[in-house]
């Protein structure tokens, strides 16, 4: 029986692209739509499969704050959501929910299938876009992305770091525990450290300008420089969100220190398996000397990270669980 794809046409091809590989690696084809949607917003991932006379409506919701769209939730047979917290929903509403964990920005067509989609998208849906120049971006931004074959775990250094991050305005705990991974780094004998924060584009560093880092690297080089480095640090981002980073880490096998997370995942990172959980500045230094001293267990966590990707967070495997939720 053919099973058909139908993904809403408005969707935010930049962040939703993840998504599209996955289910392009499970059901191959699909079509882009609006007039079997409802008049969701622009940005909206939703999608509905049909196979002879059944139909299951899924929506992706990849949003940085916990918030969930209420028209999306009542749509929907199962609501996927990058940064969700229990406590917040009834038991009622849960039943939809399932948090998926972290995912990042992918590359899926070359330069003519992103202009192809670009342009067919656009005629057809043109009258329903509200905001054009932010709906064309978005597939220039995916083509500017890296395939997601490109983010593979492979040796790593023994004692070099590379880490690059944002200033964010109003995140000063995020802010504030990039800046003592930076000064801890930079401050260790043993690690050969290079980065610190991307300067902000109106030149207020909110009282980091000593640890911004002046060069401008393209994102190819970045993550060469992240697959090379003996470790990296995570911390949750913007509205205490899962950030891309830690599912391009968690992708690329890196051994990972971290802070604790406020939104749910689809399994436990379990300290000392996966990741390194820190509070304060001593777990920190204690995390790093035994990440340095055992090159085996860092080697382990390594592999444990890719291992936990693969099995949870792949785009098919994201898709292939949402579609085994009744």
């Amino acid at each position: 029986m053919k099973t058909k794809i139908y993904i809403y046409g408005l969707c935010n091809i930049f962040y939703d692209a993840y998504y599209i590989q996955g289910l392009s690696e499970v059901c191959k084809n699909f079509e882009f739509n609006v007039s079997k949607f409802p008049a969701f917003i622009q940005g909206t991932f939703a999608v509905i499969i049909e196979e002879g006379n059944l139909s299951k409506k899924i929506i992706i919701d990849s949003r940085d704050s916990s918030e969930i769209g209420t028209a999306e939730l009542e749509w929907c047979n199962v609501y996927g959501k990058i940064n969700y917290k229990t406590k917040e929903f009834s038991a009622n509403h849960n039943k939809k929910i399932v948090p998926i964990g972290p995912s990042f920005g992918v590359k899926i067509w070359n330069l003519s299938e992103t202009l192809y989609f670009l342009s067919l998208n656009f005629i057809r849906f043109r009258k329903n876009i509200t905001n054009k120049k932010e709906f064309v971006a978005n597939y220039w931004r995916q083509y500017k992305r890296l395939e997601l074959k490109k983010y593979k775990h492979v040796k790593s250094s023994l004692n070099e770091i590379f880490f690059m991050n944002s200033i964010w305005k109003k995140e000063n705990e995020t802010n504030e525990n990039r800046a003592l991974f930076i000064e801890t780094c930079k401050n260790n004998s043993n690690l050969i450290f290079e980065g610190g924060f991307a300067a902000r584009t109106n030149g207020d560093n909110l009282g980091f300008d000593k640890l911004v880092y002046s060069k401008k690297i393209p994102l190819n080089i970045y993550i060469e420089k992240i697959k090379n480095s003996a470790f990296v640090f995570n911390t949750p981002a913007v509205l205490s969100c899962h950030g891309w980073k830690l599912g391009e880490f968690l992708a690329l096998g890196k051994a990972i220190i971290t802070t604790h997370h406020y939104n749910e995942l689809p399994a436990v990172l379990e300290n000392e398996k996966h990741v390194l959980y820190i509070g304060n500045k001593d777990d920190l230094q204690k995390n790093i000397k035994k990440l340095i001293d055992d090159p085996t267990f860092k080697n382990s966590l390594e592999l444990e990270s890719r291992e936990y990707f693969e099995k949870y967070l792949a785009p098919q495997k994201v898709i292939l669980r949402l579609l085994e939720r009744n």
